[in-house]
């Protein structure tokens, strides 16, 4: 008579958790054998992927191509956000002569952006720099110029007032806004340019997304030194 083997709890659980811990993922071309850890690894495209081949129900299908769309476009946005988190946008820099070639056209666009930043002080190189727009011979199309960092965004910002003394008084620097935020800036100068008429000296202006007093912005920078 066969002794009887004995078989821990213990040991039981540990061979149901590794039972239910590894499955087959159908590749079209074979299965593999994976474990939890392994799964961590795909990317969302391939488990979308694997789940879709496998999945018998044809609502299945459509559900996981939405889900697959909803994903890639919610990547899409948060790259452009972090790009623009830390982008500023220029105006007042002149377009050049009609006859430059592009080359030499974005190399001028550089130059002059370099300029700006050395007046800035920010002590950084651009990731990216390019005209917003189609050309329009009238007048110069905005430049959006990416930074490394926010950190290099916060200080061009902080140190646009020193522009016009460093040779640049036709030339101003803002963050980069979304449509909805460029909307929501103009409707604000409109009301501050109606609160300023008939006025000797600027009362209200725009900062920070809020319409302001002069004299309340002063009082706070002052405050602060």
């Amino acid at each position: 008579m066969a002794p009887k083997t004995r078989v821990s709890k213990k040991q039981e659980a540990s061979r149901a958790s590794q039972g239910t811990s590894t499955s087959n993922i159908s590749l079209g071309n074979g299965n593999l054998q994976s474990s939890d850890e392994e799964y961590d690894g795909l990317t969302n495209a391939e488990l979308i992927a694997y789940i879709n081949a496998r999945a018998q129900d044809p609502v299945v299908e459509k559900l996981l191509s939405v889900l697959g769309r909803r994903l890639a476009s919610k990547f899409a946005d948060q790259l452009e956000a972090d790009k623009r988190s830390r982008s500023i946008v220029i105006s007042g820099l002149a377009e050049s002569d009609g006859n430059t070639n592009q080359t030499e056209s974005l190399k001028e666009l550089e130059e002059k952006v370099s300029n700006v930043l050395d007046a800035l002080n920010t002590h950084c190189r651009p990731m990216d720099i390019y005209r917003m727009g189609k050309f329009d011979p009238s007048r110069s199309r905005l430049v959006k110029v990416v930074l490394p960092s926010t950190f290099y965004w916060r200080r061009a910002l902080a140190n646009a007032r020193l522009l016009r003394d460093a040779g640049f008084p036709d030339v101003y620097v803002r963050r980069s806004m979304t449509s909805e935020e460029r909307k929501r800036e103009y409707e604000l100068r409109q009301a501050a340019r109606e609160r300023n008429k008939g006025k000797a000296h600027r009362e209200w202006v725009v900062y920070r997304g809020e319409l302001v007093r002069v004299s309340d912005l002063n009082r706070n920078r002052s405050g602060n030194m």
